[in-house]
């Protein structure tokens, strides 16, 4: 059938800072947890969907293409959200219709090479990334 993202930001944050950040991306995030995310996900509910899209099948995640514009867009958008006072993780996860999450991989955006990482996520993994600032 159809690729589509799933994918929830924690609960806590502050909403105006998040709605200021994500105005001029296409991608959002509800606030939720990894247990929500992945009931929606069963149940091919959009709840937690982060696009408005029919469906995500042109999504550059997990294409293994770290140039891909949109890629880049949302790599932004994730070190954007850091600045959002509350936050702690955003979720992701493409799960093809129907198919759940198998797994989960929790990393701190830190700690990776943030656009290699979003190319190369894999399917029916919920992935978590930490956004809160790391302290050494």
């Amino acid at each position: 059938m159809c690729y589509f993202l799933y994918g929830a930001v924690n609960e806590g944050i502050n909403t105006n800072d998040y709605h200021n950040t994500i105005q001029h991306y296409e991608y959002h995030f509800n606030p939720g947890n990894m247990d929500a995310v992945n009931h929606c996900v069963e149940n091919c509910g959009d709840h937690y969907r982060i696009t408005a899209k029919h469906c995500d099948c042109g999504t550059p995640i997990g294409q293994k293409d770290a140039n891909n514009p949109q890629l880049k867009e949302l790599a932004e958008l994730l070190y954007k959200l850091r600045d959002v006072r509350g936050i702690k993780f955003v979720l992701i996860s493409k799960n093809w219709w129907k198919e759940t999450n198998r797994k989960q991989n929790t990393v701190h955006i830190d700690d990776i090479d943030l656009l290699p990482f979003l190319a190369n996520m894999e399917e029916n993994c919920m992935y978590r990334i930490d956004l809160f600032q790391k302290f050494y």
